[in-house]
């Protein structure tokens, strides 16, 4: 810390050159005039419609519970053919115990 007042060095003129920065540009136009360059810039572009992205989400919202229940009615529709299945193979199962039986 080498710097005036206890501050690091890369600090110490801090303060000073911020307010002869802000002297030298306080008055870059004559008194009672406007300084054009100074002027904020304006976007003359279209604003973005917002109720095009409120659209979309409802949009994404509807698909997406529409998906779920594509996919509900998939796995019960796996489930009931399993279930045949299982039911077929037990019916097999039953015959083949009563001709193991000799019935």
């Amino acid at each position: 810390m080498l710097g005036g007042g206890g501050w690091p060095i890369q600090y110490s003129n801090l303060g000073n050159d911020a307010l002869r920065a802000s002297a030298s540009h306080r008055y870059a136009a004559a008194p009672g005039s406007y300084d054009l360059s100074a002027s904020p810039s304006y976007d003359p572009s279209t604003p973005t419609d917002n109720g095009a992205a409120a659209s979309q989400a409802a949009s994404d919202a509807d698909n997406q519970a529409i998906q779920e229940m594509n996919d509900t009615n998939a796995m019960n529709a796996s489930m009931a053919a399993a279930e045949e299945q299982n039911d077929a193979a037990n019916a097999a199962a039953s015959l083949q115990t009563e001709i193991n039986a000799g019935m």
